[in-house]
């Protein structure tokens, strides 16, 4: 091996040599390669690759929070789009009949809620839009039409092998016999994901259209489907494994698996983990922040390696092009977001058992991020956790955290 090609490796993985320490690439295209071999992040990222947002303290309310008021319900993160006229429109995971999370196969359904913004970024709920079982919405919007296009895991009925609980605190221990432990979602029932599509943010709905055919073997697990859409009405989509692409949103037939985002197979990759959220930047490249890493554990700047959000990045949204951060294998590309020690703006820290189904909200250009949702179970502790004593709470709710929009530009 040539020592041109030694340096460029080390490079690559940001070890510290003669030559610079970071690329334009290995900012995670949040950020340029200075002089200095520093990388000089845009505006809502930091770190030393630029691989975490800049979040800044968010305030009791923020979000869709049901938990703490008389309604008493749990949602599980919330997929947000701004409207043209400036409100910001949200769908929700909402777990009916005031249990938790651990209810979530047999209890889900997808409510509609909308916020002002900032600075408060408190949403109001407005109705159901999808029944049980339905879960895990993301909406995207067509450019060509305007349509908004909501993709969801979807259950047309109940499964009499994983009955409906009935509770009354957000917490399903508060159930009947059985509720409180998490459940799988029996024999028959499946998982798929379906696509309905709208003509503005308060419907009215199209009928659900499935995407069974995609990959018919895999239809126990959610799927967390997430797409955007591109001007010419194709799609970009991720899962849990793969990059799908579908030659027009609208025509299922279309759709087609072509293979793992990174290769995490590959003994150097890593698995991106679960629950993406995706976006195009004002360069036309790809980024999705996901959740990733063991639960209840780490978390933080100091334990990278635990459960956090984690951000990648592609040149061309392909499968096999995505990247994260160059920092060591076992940190999975460094915390885009913590869920440990997150601080409120009334000077309150809080640490979340669960913090789980990050979304990205895009600002009035659609290309910059300005918040982060997140579901978080409203407990410090779990299994696995110290001080932890059963049964464990699931009640939940979905924050909302701003992004500093600092003094930078938003896009390099």
């Amino acid at each position: 091996m040539t020592r041109q090609v030694i340096a460029v490796l080390l490079v690559l993985v940001g070890v510290a040599t003669a030559t610079p320490t970071c690329t334009d690439l290995n900012c995670s295209f949040n950020g340029e390669c200075s002089a200095d071999g520093t990388c000089q992040c845009g505006r809502g990222w930091t770190g030393t690759f630029c691989q975490q947002l800049d979040l800044l303290p968010p305030h009791n309310g923020s979000g869709l929070d049901l938990l703490h008021g008389k309604a008493a319900t749990s949602t599980w993160g919330g997929s947000v789009l701004r409207h043209d006229d400036g409100k910001y429109h949200g769908w929700f995971s909402e777990i009916s009949r005031h249990c938790g999370i651990h209810r979530w196969v047999t209890n889900s359904v997808i409510s509609h809620a909308v916020s002002d913004g900032p600075p408060a970024w408190s949403f109001k709920r407005k109705e159901e839009v999808f029944p049980l079982f339905s879960h895990e919405p993301i909406v995207a919007r067509a450019p060509r039409t305007g349509e908004y296009v909501m993709f969801l895991t979807h259950y047309p009925g109940s499964a009499a092998d994983a009955p409906i609980c009935n509770c009354t605190d957000g917490n399903s221990h508060s159930g009947e016999a059985g509720c409180a432990s998490e459940i799988g979602c029996g024999v028959n029932k499946t998982l798929f994901s379906y696509f309905s599509s709208a003509p503005g943010p308060d419907g009215p709905w199209s009928a659900l259209t499935s995407l069974a055919g995609v990959q018919p073997g895999i239809n126990r697990t959610d799927l967390n489907l997430a797409p955007v859409i591109l001007a010419d009405d194709s799609l970009v989509a991720w899962t849990r494994w793969d990059v799908w692409r579908a030659a027009n949103w609208s025509n299922a037939s279309s759709y087609a698996d072509t293979g793992q985002a990174p290769d995490w197979n590959d003994p150097t990759g890593q698995w991106e983990g679960e629950d993406p959220s995706m976006w195009i930047d004002a360069k036309g490249r790809y980024h999705i922040v996901s959740h990733n890493g063991d639960r209840g554990k780490g978390g933080t700047a100091a334990q990278p390696a635990g459960d956090c959000g984690r951000h990648f990045f592609s040149a061309t949204g392909d499968a096999g092009t995505w990247l994260a951060a160059p920092l060591p294998k076992e940190e999975l590309g460094g915390c885009a977001y913590p869920r440990a020690n997150v601080t409120f703006a009334d000077g309150s820290v809080r640490t979340f058992y669960r913090r789980e189904r990050p979304h990205i909200v895009l600002g009035s250009d659609g290309v910059t991020p300005v918040a982060l949702t997140t579901a978080c179970i409203d407990s410090p502790t779990g299994p696995g956790v110290p001080g932890y004593e059963p049964p464990q709470r699931d009640a939940s709710y979905t924050l909302l955290q701003p992004i500093n929009p600092g003094n930078g530009p938003s896009v390099w």
